[in-house]
């Protein structure tokens, strides 16, 4: 057994400003595999549905993970299944685009705030009106698969260390990030197929969560370690469900929260101390 954990939050300045909650974090689990999701959409006036899109993002992965079959996972074609699954999520989240325009078509209304250049662009490309990051994972027996394209966090942890699955010296900083509404997405898509046995679990947020830490060294030591050693100590998730409420609603910056995980019951203590 494992302990499965996602849960997103409205943050205050949000709530103040009326706008719609933008993060999108779920959780799948089947005889086979879990899966986790945890995406953020853009906000912006541009993104005026991007609160659609990360939710669409998430089910994208959940799509594409159950369609996996472990013999795929294990064959030594890696390359090939990598290319597939990164394929079939730019697909399957540009379909739910293409329906969802479909049903409800973006009015005058939703761009009464956009200059004509931008109402160009999204006619353009429509799929910019959900733009979104979009992160998973998903363990199946002894792998582990990670997906991310964008700043929200894939994290792994191991003997109270933290490694960060798909860091890219080359990913833009600050507030610019790669997006799955690009034309570009299926570049910097990552994926990655590791080996499960190998972790004690691996944790996804949105910056709303990691921003406040200021630094991965004190995110680390602030928040996931305690975490952990909490889960572990008390075999419960409220604690974390009621932090991700307390970060969103009172000590964060005032961004949208997500947070999600899993994490193996059997995780040495000490290491986490």
């Amino acid at each position: 057994m494992n302990y499965v954990f996602n849960k997103s939050a409205m943050g205050y300045l949000h709530k103040e400003s009326k706008t719609p909650c933008q993060d999108y974090s779920a959780s799948y689990k089947d005889s086979e595999r879990t899966i986790i999701t945890c995406c953020d959409g853009h906000g912006g006036k541009i993104h005026i549905r991007s609160h659609v899109g990360s939710h669409m993002a998430s089910n994208a992965i959940i799509n594409v993970f159950r369609s996996l079959s472990y013999s795929e996972l294990k064959s030594n074609n890696e390359e090939e299944i990598i290319k597939k699954i990164k394929l079939n999520l730019l697909c399957d989240w540009n379909r739910q685009v293409e329906e969802q325009i479909g049903r409800k078509p973006i009015s005058k209304s939703e761009c009464r705030e956009l200059t004509i250049n931008k109402i160009d662009a999204l006619k353009d490309n429509p799929s910019r009106a959900f733009g979104t990051t979009m992160t998973g994972a998903m363990v199946m027996r002894n792998k582990l698969v990670v997906v991310g394209i964008g700043d929200t966090e894939v994290i792994g942890v191991r003997k109270g260390k933290r490694i960060r699955f798909l860091e890219d010296e080359n990913d833009p900083a600050a507030n610019v990030t790669y997006s799955m509404c690009q034309e570009e997405a299926f570049k910097y898509l990552r994926v990655k197929i590791l080996d499960w046995r190998d972790y004690d679990g691996v944790f996804l947020c949105t910056d709303g969560l990691s921003g406040p830490y200021q630094s991965y060294e004190n995110f680390d030591k602030s928040f996931i370690k305690p975490v952990i050693l909490k889960t572990l100590k008390t075999d419960s998730l409220s604690h974390v469900s009621d932090y991700v409420d307390e970060v969103a609603n009172k000590i964060g910056i005032g961004d949208d929260v997500s947070l999600s995980f899993i994490l193996k019951d059997g995780t040495v203590k000490r290491h986490y101390k």
